[in-house]
């Protein structure tokens, strides 16, 4: 089964914006790609060159439920290829992440209806050969109510699920409350709270990026990718193009994840059953196998 990668025409599809934070995203011309799921490609000339992917997903939708990289069997063991660490996930990409996740169960999957799935948390260890056959996320990392990582910051950025159907950015979550967690994945900062940047002058550096965020009826959950470093193509986004982009998306609360090569936003086409990746982080496209993922999916009744 093959990946393809998700084109749609900007100058006949859904718009084209001349200045950051100068335009609503036209959600109602974009792409329908599953129910309750909207897409818009499309490209950006100031402040500098940019691809963007955006997508909305319907948080209202029956039986949507979330997930995420699990605990790997080997959790808490030494990590064979970098002693200083420990086992905690394994790497796959977002691809086989959503394939592993749709595999019935009596084939050695998870038997989920998966919609969606980008990657989340930023993870180690990323020195060379940037080979490791496992990953250690930083910050918290919850999965279907399991501690992945708990690794406590000065600063923290967390997405949170929590089992009540509630659905939050915070910047710390305490240990007493985890029980009532079913997801919480971290990333670097907190880009925009109740419609405000909160992340000062970090993050003025243009690279690949993706970012969630969350209307402020919770209606709607944003997740959008930058691609970056093809000078040509896409430059890449700094924190402020990030934030005005999910301004722009409807979005008052986001949150910047692991970006980079890291960066991969998927959604499962039924038709032609195989998942489509929606963006082309880097020149090149390798598709990166990541420490965390997180997942979107239905239950079925």
């Amino acid at each position: 089964m093959t990946t393809r990668f998700h084109a749609v025409l900007t100058a006949a599809g859904i718009f084209i914006a001349g200045i950051a934070n100068a335009d609503p995203i036209r959600w109602e011309s974009a792409e329908t790609v599953r129910d309750g799921v909207k897409l818009a490609k499309f490209e950006r000339t100031e402040p500098q060159l940019m691809k963007i992917a955006a997508m909305r997903i319907d948080l209202t939708l029956k039986g949507l439920s979330f997930t995420g990289t699990p605990r790997d069997p080997d959790w808490g063991k030494p990590m064979p290829d970098c002693t200083n660490r420990i086992i905690r996930t394994l790497r796959v990409s977002t691809a086989e992440f959503i394939r592993n996740a749709r595999t019935p169960k009596e084939a050695g999957g998870r038997g989920l209806d998966m919609i969606v799935a980008a990657n989340s948390a930023p993870w180690s260890p990323w020195t060379t050969p940037f080979t490791h056959k496992y990953g250690d996320p930083s910050g918290l990392n919850i999965s279907d109510g399991i501690v992945i990582s708990d690794h406590h910051l000065k600063a923290g950025a967390i997405f949170v699920i929590w089992k009540n159907g509630t659905i939050d950015i915070v910047s710390a979550i305490p240990e007493a409350r985890y029980p009532e967690v079913l997801l919480a994945h971290s990333g670097f900062d907190i880009l925009l709270k109740n419609g405000k940047e909160v992340f000062g002058k970090r993050g003025g550096d243009l690279h690949p990026r993706i970012a969630y965020g969350l209307s402020a009826d919770r209606h709607y959950l944003y997740l959008i990718t930058v691609d970056g470093r093809q000078p040509e193509r896409s430059l890449g986004a700094s924190y402020a193009d990030l934030a005005a982009l999910m301004r722009d998306a409807g979005a008052v609360d986001a949150i910047n994840m692991d970006g980079g090569g890291s960066t991969t936003l998927i959604y499962w086409d039924e038709e032609e059953d195989e998942p489509v990746i929606c963006n082309y982080p880097v020149k090149g496209g390798a598709i990166r196998r990541n420490g965390m993922n997180m997942g979107i999916y239905v239950k079925r009744d």
